[in-house]
């Protein structure tokens, strides 16, 4: 007997080692746009800015009326102080400011254009000021941004000087004309030249739009980028070869078979329950064949008939073709699946005793209808998910899941999956029953490998049957216990 349970079967290495996606070595349209965006962000920093702050503080004990700062602050923004500070300059320094005035804008800016350069140096010097109190008041801290480092140390010094010149001016004459002498040095304390200045000798950032902007671009590329890798894979044939399938996340697989390439079904049940009972066990378990319906039905009821023993079960019949699923309840027009799918019943009116054991029963239903297409009703997942939460384990009877619309909403509540092949068929079909698994990501797969007789029948069907219906039993249970509500399923 052998039995394996790995985290990659050979199957899976055979498909995902050694390949890669192949649109990732491919030069596209990603790196382009990544590479426009970095082009960007160089580009936002042009034409480079540098800034020099220096600070001047009031020479008093206590703070300085809060009109005082304002004041200060409004003479150094004054167009008299800037034309004053760049008379200060050198001629090379005012040219440099002169030239970079086409980043200006407006009437007024435009005007200066024609004006002599130390007006244009000076509209520089006011565009680029920034005034802002410190210590509570007591000082102000001024940021003069220039083309080059030194350029801007040397138009904040100036600048400072400018207004020490011009309020040791002020109180000059104000004392010289005897009138108030007391008034100026009350509203607007003696100043003084602060720390000396300072230059970053980085480039000022982008300003806020147009971080704005950047960020929104990166933004938008990073979530465009995701949702295309997350997109499935395009299915198409290249060199008459279908491409190999990258496997994501971690996939769990176990196989079992009997000592000649099969195993009958009471073992195989055994089986699955032992697999069951192990620590970290899915509680939702879907059974499910390609060529076996029958036989996966089969199993799935007696599977759920093992387990109720001494667990709550509840058997889902979604596969409305078999036989076998159609007679677990004695009533062949008890509503199940197909109307709780569409709403047309409860789960009180669905759930159902079975006969032979203490699980519940949900039966294919009165419009029950064969082929997976149930498998893409929307409230599977939903009807799924609830009994998952409410038994210990939930047993599905699927009809086959290879290509069935709906099965990532399945893979989503994280069941086992249990896929039944011959031991009569190919080599192959058990790899390409996986391979039809792990495209609709389903992460923990049994492949059952299950003894046929030699005619090639369902084994369900002979008399070796090892679960006969209820038909013989129906007369007798019709007066047993009505249908069980959900909530109070015991």
């Amino acid at each position: 007997m052998v039995h394996t349970d790995v985290a990659h079967t050979d199957v899976a290495e055979a498909r995902a080692a050694g390949w890669a996606d192949a649109r990732a070595w491919r030069p596209g349209l990603w790196q382009v746009a990544w590479l426009a965006f970095l082009l960007a962000v160089v580009a936002s920093f042009f034409p480079l800015q540098f800034t020099a702050t220096t600070t001047i503080a009031f020479d008093v004990g206590t703070q300085p009326p809060a009109a005082a700062a304002r004041g200060v602050a409004q003479v150094l923004a004054s167009r008299e102080l800037a034309y004053d500070a760049a008379r200060r300059l050198a001629p090379d320094d005012r040219a440099r400011l002169a030239v970079g005035l086409w980043r200006q804008l407006g009437g007024a800016r435009a005007e200066a254009q024609e004006r002599p350069e130390e007006v244009r140096a000076a509209w520089r010097l006011l565009d680029d000021l920034a005034v802002t109190t410190i210590n509570g008041g007591r000082g102000l801290s001024l940021s003069l941004s220039a083309p080059t480092p030194g350029l801007a140390l040397r138009a904040a010094e100036a600048y400072v000087a400018a207004f020490l010149a011009l309020d040791a001016t002020t109180r000059v004459a104000t004392d010289d004309l005897a009138v108030l002498p007391t008034v100026l040095p009350t509203v607007l304390p003696a100043v003084r030249r602060g720390e000396p200045a300072r230059v970053a000798f980085l480039p000022d950032p982008p300003r806020p739009l147009a971080l704005g902007l950047l960020l929104a671009a990166a933004l938008t590329l990073l979530i465009a980028q995701r949702n295309a890798a997350a997109a499935p894979e395009a299915q198409g044939p290249l060199n008459g070869t279908d491409l190999p399938l990258e496997l994501k996340g971690s996939h769990r697989i176990a196989w079992l078979g009997g000592p000649e390439g099969g195993l009958q079904i009471e073992p195989a049940v055994a089986r699955l329950a032992v697999q069951l009972t192990r620590s970290g066990a899915s509680p939702l378990v879907i059974l499910s064949s390609d060529d076996l319906p029958e036989a996966s039905a089969a199993i799935a009821i007696a599977l759920a008939r093992r387990l109720s023993e001494e667990a709550r079960v509840a058997l889902v019949a979604l596969d409305g073709g078999s036989r076998c699923l159609a007679s677990l309840v004695p009533d062949s027009f008890a509503p199940g699946m197909s109307e709780l799918l569409f709403g047309v019943a409860g789960f009180g009116e669905t759930i159902h005793r079975d006969a032979r054991s203490r699980a519940h029963v949900i039966p294919p239903g009165r419009d029950a209808r064969a082929g997976s297409f149930v498998v893409g009703a929307e409230r599977l997942a939903l009807v799924l998910g609830a009994l998952k939460r409410t038994y210990d384990y939930v047993v599905v009877a699927a009809p086959s899941l290879s290509g069935a619309d709906g099965g990532a909403r399945l893979a989503a509540l994280d069941p086992l999956v249990v896929c039944l092949t011959a031991d009569t068929a190919p080599s192959t079909a058990a790899v390409e029953s996986f391979d039809a698994l792990a495209q609709q990501r389903f992460a923990r797969v049994v492949m059952l490998c299950l003894a046929v007789p030699q005619d090639g029948g369902d084994e369900t069907e002979g008399d070796a049957s090892p679960l006969p219906t209820l038909d013989a039993l129906a007369a007798p249970l019709r007066h047993r216990d009505a249908p069980l509500r959900y909530a109070g399923a015991a």
